[in-house]
Parts: C-alpha cells; sequence; structure tokens
C-alpha cells in the first residue's frame, strides 16, 4: 500500500542520514515532521494558490498606491483599489492567503526532500551541510509558492521543482569554497574542464585558452578570468613561515602569516589613506546617481556628517534627520528609503554586467 511504501522510504531515509556524514541530528528529526504532514488533492492545490494570488494582489495594490499618491494610501483608498467592501474583508482574505501558502509549501516539503536525498545518496562529503541545502530548498519552496499561478495550467510541484533545484545546486556551490564565485563561473569552469579533456584526446596536445574559448563560445579573457578565480585558494593568517630574511644563519624561527603582514604595514597610513580614498569614491558615486538632497541625507543617516541635534553619538534617527533638513519624518524616510532601493538597483544592473563579462 501506499502508506507502507511512504513508511519504508522514510526508514531507508533515517538510515541514509544516519550514515552522511554532511547530515546534522537535528535534519533526522526535521524528516520525520515532514512526513507527517498531509498531501493536497490538485483541487486543494488550485484553490491554495489562488487564496495566495488573490492575497500578493492586495500587498502589490497597497505598495502601488503608496509609490503613486507618495504616502501610505488610506484603508477607504485601499478598499476602492481592491474592490473590497471594508478593511475586515481585506485583512480575512491576507490571512486566508498567508495560510494557504503555508499549507502549499509544508505538503510538498517532501520535494525538497528528495532533492537533498539525491545529493547525500551520491556522496555528499562532510565538507557540506545537508541541513543548509534543506534550508535554501525550502526558501525556494517558498518562493515557488508565492509566483506560482494555477490558472496557467501546470502542476505545483512541476513549477516548484525547479525553483528547489537550482537553489539547492547553488548551495552546494557556495559551500564548496571559503570564497563565494557566481554560479555561472562554476558552470563555465565545468564546461572548460570537459572541453579540455576531449580537445587534448583528439588534439594530442593540450589546447589553448583561444581554442577552449572558441569551442564553448566564450573569449579568451573570459577563459583566463574563469580560470583564475576557481584556482584562488584561502591561506591561513595563522600558518607558520620560516625565516626567510638569512636563510643561510641557521634561523629557524617562524612567524605567521598575520605577523609578517601586521610588521609590514604597522607606522603607515595606508589604512587611512584608504579609508580617505574610499570615503570620496563613495560620496562621488553617490552624487552621480541620486540628487543632492538624497546624498546629504544619506551622508547625515550613516554618519560622514554629524547631526547637530544628535544626542546618543551614534547612528542618527529619523527625528532628529527630520529636524536637521526641515522636512517632515515621513519624507525623510520615503527618501532614505527610495535612495536606497535605486541604488541596489543600480548594483544589481553593475554585477550583471560584470557577471556577463565573466
Amino acid at each position: 500500500t501506499e502508506q507502507a511504501r511512504s513508511t519504508r522510504r522514510q526508514r531507508n531515509g533515517e538510515s541514509m542520514y544516519k550514515n552522511s556524514a554532511s547530515v546534522p541530528d537535528s535534519m533526522v528529526q526535521f524528516a520525520d515532521e515532514i512526513h507527517q504532514q498531509d498531501r493536497i488533492s490538485r483541487a486543494q492545490e488550485i484553490e491554495l494558490g489562488e487564496k495566495t494570488q488573490e492575497a500578493i494582489r492586495l500587498q502589490r495594490l497597497y505598495n502601488t498606491l503608496t509609490s503613486r499618491l507618495d504616502r501610505e494610501p488610506t484603508d477607504e483608498e485601499w478598499c476602492a483599489e481592491a474592490g473590497k467592501i471594508n478593511m475586515e474583508a481585506i485583512r480575512q482574505t491576507i490571512e486566508e492567503g498567508l495560510e494557504a501558502k503555508n499549507q502549499l509549501v509544508t505538503s510538498n516539503l517532501r520535494m525538497v526532500q528528495s532533492v537533498v536525498n539525491t545529493y547525500i545518496r551520491n556522496g555528499l562529503t562532510a565538507q557540506y551541510n545537508a541541513g543548509d541545502m534543506m534550508q535554501e530548498g525550502i526558501i525556494a519552496l517558498i518562493r515557488a509558492a508565492e509566483k506560482f499561478e494555477p490558472d496557467r495550467g501546470w502542476k505545483f510541484s512541476t513549477y516548484a521543482m525547479y525553483w528547489v533545484r537550482a537553489s539547492v545546486k547553488r548551495s552546494q556551490i557556495y559551500q564548496s569554497r571559503v570564497i563565494t564565485v557566481p554560479q555561472r563561473l562554476h558552470e563555465n569552469h565545468k564546461r572548460l574542464l570537459k572541453v579540455e579533456r576531449e580537445m587534448e584526446a583528439d588534439l594530442g596536445r593540450k589546447p589553448s585558452r583561444i581554442e577552449l574559448g572558441a569551442e564553448i563560445g566564450l573569449s579568451k579573457l573570459q577563459v583566463d578570468r574563469c580560470f583564475a578565480a576557481m584556482e584562488q585558494r584561502c591561506q591561513s593568517l595563522d600558518q607558520k613561515l620560516s625565516n626567510s630574511k638569512r636563510p643561510m644563519s641557521g634561523d629557524t624561527s617562524k612567524d605567521t602569516l598575520m605577523e609578517i603582514i601586521g610588521s609590514k604595514t604597522e607606522g603607515n597610513d595606508f589604512d587611512s589613506l584608504n579609508r580617505i580614498f574610499l570615503r570620496e569614491d563613495l560620496i562621488e558615486t553617490l552624487h552621480r546617481h541620486l540628487d543632492p538632497a538624497e546624498v546629504e541625507l544619506l551622508l547625515l543617516r550613516y554618519g560622514f556628517k554629524e547631526v547637530a541635534s544628535s544626542k546618543l553619538g551614534g547612528q542618527p534617527t529619523i527625528a532628529e534627520l527630520s529636524r536637521t533638513v526641515g522636512l517632515k519624518p515621513d519624507k525623510v524616510r520615503r527618501m532614505i528609503n527610495r535612495s536606497l532601493k535605486h541604488l541596489k538597483s543600480i548594483g544589481a544592473e553593475e554585477w550583471l554586467a560584470f557577471e556577463s563579462e565573466l
């Protein structure tokens, strides 16, 4: 029966978890709780998805009104835009949407577990943490529940599987290195190594970087950057290094890398100069992307300029900024949030442009 098969799979999973060095004890208990969650039918799935989307629609309407009016909308304005009788109807719809999303997620946790189990079954080493991978998969499942549109006709599991697999794979990639690099670099590096082996077997020699790039559609610069990023290795600041100043003197004393680096930078103003240049570059960048009033607010907010009315000496409050610049607190808060959002969008665009070069 289905119940017997489920019980057998659960026992096999527990045995696999106990034999894997990458699985924390807490995940074994969590796996038991996952199997206690009831599955949902296709009809329930559609109903839950529709309730989730309706709640998200109401929240999106609120955000749109806030942006359009440059203030928080009144209850009447929100109800009129949403087509609801009163705020009680809106609150009830949002609560039902949150409950529906939670049920949609909890009833599909087995899917995340099955993806993580694939990595464990293939020999996930102690270098990785299956619990972290499970967590990333659940976050992706929540995101899929928020984006799922049941009226398009596909099943939720089909739609969410893409999100979960991509997130778990990304988690494994990020755990494989102390300093993370973009997932695209990992994928390009794997492709380059595969093509390099194939071309070396065909040509009888090791192919050049230009030949490798031409085979998979990358320039030599992109290939060089890919190999350089993946070949970087971290070194411990506590590692002992031999005294190389007088190698023939018989002095076998060893210093740590931290002591050597510290001795080279002591007594100079390198850090101070670096902070000055960084401050100048930051202010120049702010002026390039924001209005003078927005730049002034951010400099005051984050301590680049002193606020005379600040009594605590730390980061000034919105009220203190309001008194300093002569604007209402709500206006100050909106300007700061809008500026930060704009800077984040610019940073994302520049990062995507940088990734495309890689």
